[in-house]
């Protein structure tokens, strides 16, 4: 079956990964929304596709074509993301979102509420999950019957741009738990499961450090979006240390597929839906209590 696609946030960094997975899935891209006019991304994959940069005339039109989206990608700034799932839904398109998906547990329950209410489901993109090494990691804890030490030192440097953007304002993206911890959060959840007690040890703006226990495993995390931080790791630019009983998990092989991979396991398998992510978002949540 072949799918209709719109898209909020066209001109995101991100967005290239999404149509590309879109393209390359033989899907089709019809509309979209950025409220730069300065992007043309869409034009490399998808040259046919309407565009716009006002939200009203997006709006209005994506109302005469609703019948017509299958699912609507949302990629915009991480405190905007629930406004339009619920735009999406409530006009009848099942949501790809990209993470986090929303930052409070009062919009999880209202989204739950929503699938019922209009009878469509919010997915969202957890890559790190489609990764072979994971895969195979995952199988085989589910067999074991040990336990498992985990440490995390995820050290990726960002210039000003950053800091002065939406990513840099806590209230907007969550803070780095939210923004860069997420999908460290989500694979430790998909691994072990349920968490039974979590600790935060350090947050600012840049830096955060905590420990996570769960029935089989214990995990401690560093974060860090600091350059200050690669001291310690002669000649790395980024550190993506993901380490299980001294065992270092590749997080980068493969992982130009990864968009592809997570658009395969929900549109033919229908995966990756609120179930599998409101896990980590509220360890997230938890953490910062």
């Amino acid at each position: 079956m072949i799918f209709n696609f719109a898209c909020i946030g066209v001109g995101g960094y991100i967005a290239p990964r999404h149509l590309h997975a879109i393209k390359i899935l033989k899907h089709n891209l019809i509309l979209s929304y950025d409220k730069s006019n300065l992007v043309g991304i869409s034009n490399k994959f998808f040259p046919q596709s309407l565009f716009f940069n006002n939200f009203s005339q997006f709006k209005k039109k994506f109302i005469n074509l609703k019948k017509k989206i299958n699912y609507t990608v949302i990629l915009t700034p991480n405190h905007t993301h629930f406004d339009y799932i619920k735009f999406a839904l409530s006009n009848g398109s099942n949501v790809i979102c990209e993470k986090p998906l929303v930052l409070s547990e009062h919009h999880l329950k209202n989204i739950q509420k929503l699938e019922k209410k209009y009878r469509r489901k919010v997915h969202t993109i957890l890559q790190l999950r489609t990764l072979k090494e994971v895969k195979k990691l995952k199988i085989k804890i589910d067999k074991s019957m040990h336990k498992y030490d985990i440490n995390i030192n995820y050290i990726t440097p960002r210039g000003n741009f950053y800091k002065k953007s939406w990513k840099g304002n806590p209230k907007k993206s969550g803070g780095i738990l939210f923004n860069i911890g997420i999908h460290l959060l989500d694979l430790l959840c998909y691994l072990f499961g349920k968490y039974t007690s979590c600790t935060l040890d350090k947050l600012t703006n840049d830096r955060a450090t905590g420990r996570i226990e769960f029935s089989n495993a214990k995990a401690k995390f560093y974060l860090s979006t600091n350059k200050q931080d690669l001291k310690n790791f002669k000649r790395k630019k980024v550190v993506r240390d993901f380490i299980i009983n001294n065992n270092k998990i590749d997080l980068v092989k493969n992982n130009e597929q990864a968009h592809n991979d997570s658009y395969r396991e929900i549109l033919n398998k229908k995966n990756f839906g609120l179930s599998s992510v409101k896990t980590a978002i509220q360890l997230a949540i938890d953490l910062q209590k």
